[in-house]
């Protein structure tokens, strides 16, 4: 197959991804340096972030039917890098402990971010297929990366195997589909179900399945049950990776299903989404309320506030404002979610003799770190979706949205959950600011983590939140640029 120049542009961040991987495995053989390997991974990344000018230039590329590059997909693009740039930052402290296999963490994460690019471009239930797996194949392995710890090899088995029980309910579906419709592609798909010549009960069974696989890859209820476990057993910065890059590059790409093939119009399927997203707001915020453990609490956050952002999945015909809210909402939840793992990550480096996943180790951290404890609770307070903060303006757009759809119960679920939440975001923060005690004073070792790449990313994104929660101009036009136009994405 031969490639037009607008295509080569298109797939320029693919291609500089994938000479990263070859450079790294060149280097990896030549000599295993963990400074050298990190190095390379900064500057593929940096460098496939900053092509993204030079794709938007050319406006909107198909690249054989199975991809479709366009603002909505830079968009994507943009958000899976930048969380794979944080996650090296945050894992490269964490791995310099380790003495041996540094390197190979560095090559699953940049083969995932491809996998996540691929899965943001997929135009085609082939493409969609590939990417899903090449994002989840390389987390398997870095869940467990260092299986000596604490149940990080229990965590990499669940995720293992029921990544592959997923696959198969998503092979089945797309299976469905095509004995059904005769072919894979979206467009074409949404053409065949706009005349009405299906088996409308096929066409929902297969989708159906799907959405077993697609509810498991975001940890909706009832296909959740990994979710707790393996954020508790994998390390924070790939916890990390997983909570936001994975998850929203896998929403985003079933959203682009949803739109181009008009699938989301099918009252069923609609009714179908409509009880995961209650069930998972629901379920998500009274499981947290009995945890001890700040991951597994981070864990069942995701649950809940993937069932929020259904809301704008499944509202109305206004597909414009569904697409900027779900904008609003992503962002704001990767600056939460990537800064409370930071935080974990910082925590681990100068905590002595305790854990640093329990509530209790944060006793107190107030009166040792003050500015660590006020970004911490600044973040916390963007999870809540307390004003004054990025997370009370996207809850108001989902709210908004809900209002204008007429979704009362997604809206009623989403006030309790979000009334139930409040318990342990704020069990957390009053935490903070206990007084310590003997034990907590003598567990903490001196550490100048402001002065640190990690600390530095921290404040900055606890200081994103709170700047975008009072002024959010900046990033509502960020996101009223991911449009449609003639119900195609541009």
């Amino acid at each position: 197959m031969i490639f037009s120049y607008q295509q080569c542009i298109a797939l320029l961040p693919l291609l500089i991804l994938w000479f990263t991987v070859v450079a790294m495995v060149f280097s990896i053989g030549v000599k295993r340096n963990h400074h050298i390997i990190a190095t390379i991974t900064y500057l593929g990344l940096i460098l496939a972030l900053f092509s993204l000018y030079f794709v938007a230039e050319i406006g909107e590329t198909d690249i054989a039917s199975l991809f479709r590059v366009d603002k909505y997909s830079i968009f994507y693009t943009i958000l899976v890098i930048i969380v794979s740039l944080f996650t090296c930052i945050f894992s490269y402290p964490w791995l310099s402990r380790i003495q041996i296999n540094r390197e190979e963490f560095y090559l699953l994460l940049v083969i995932s971010t491809i996998g996540g690019i691929t899965l943001s471009t997929a135009n085609h239930f082939i493409s969609l297929f590939i990417g899903i797996e090449l994002m989840s194949l390389p987390l398997c392995g870095l869940v467990g990366y260092v299986f000596e710890e604490n149940f990080s090899l229990e965590a990499a088995l669940k995720y293992m195997i029921l990544s592959a029980v997923s696959s198969a309910f998503f092979i089945f579906g797309m299976a469905l589909l095509y004995a059904n419709t005769g072919t894979l592609n979206f467009c074409a798909l949404k053409a065949i179900i706009n005349s009405g010549l299906i088996i409308q009960p096929l066409l929902v069974a297969g989708f159906g399945l799907m959405i077993v696989s697609f509810g498991f890859k975001l940890s909706l209820v009832p296909f959740h049950l990994w979710t707790p476990d393996v954020y508790q057993g994998a390390s924070a910065p790939v916890g990390m990776f997983l909570a936001s890059a994975s998850k929203i590059v896998i929403l985003g790409a079933l959203m682009r299903l949803f739109i181009s093939t008009s699938l989301r119009s099918i009252e069923v399927i609609s009714f179908i989404l409509t009880i995961i997203a209650v069930l998972s707001m629901l379920f998500g915020n009274l499981m947290a309320l009995r945890q001890e453990n700040i991951k597994r609490i981070l864990g069942y956050s995701s649950i809940s506030h993937f069932g929020y952002l259904f809301i704008a999945c499944i509202s109305g015909q206004d597909v414009k404002q569904s697409l900027e809210v779900l904008s609003v909402c992503l962002v704001s939840y990767l600056i939460s979610s990537v800064g409370a793992f930071g935080i974990v990550c910082l925590m681990r480096r100068f905590m002595k003799n305790k854990n640093p996943q329990l509530i209790c180790s944060y006793r107190g951290l107030f009166w040792r770190h003050p500015i660590l404890a006020i970004a911490m609770t600044i973040i916390i307070l963007s999870l809540a979706g307390i004003p004054m903060t990025l997370g009370f303006i996207s809850k108001f757009y989902l709210i908004s949205i809900g209002v204008s759809s007429h979704l009362w119960v997604l809206i009623g679920a989403l006030v309790l959950g979000s009334s139930i939440g409040l318990y342990y975001y704020l069990r957390i923060i009053i935490s903070l600011y206990l007084t310590i005690s003997n034990y907590t004073e003598c567990s903490y070792l001196e550490y100048n983590w402001a002065c640190t790449p990690s600390g530095i990313s921290v404040l900055a994104l606890a200081a994103l939140l709170l700047v975008l929660g009072i002024y959010p101009e900046p990033i509502i036009e960020l996101a009223q640029l991911v449009q449609l136009r003639g119900g195609e994405f541009t």
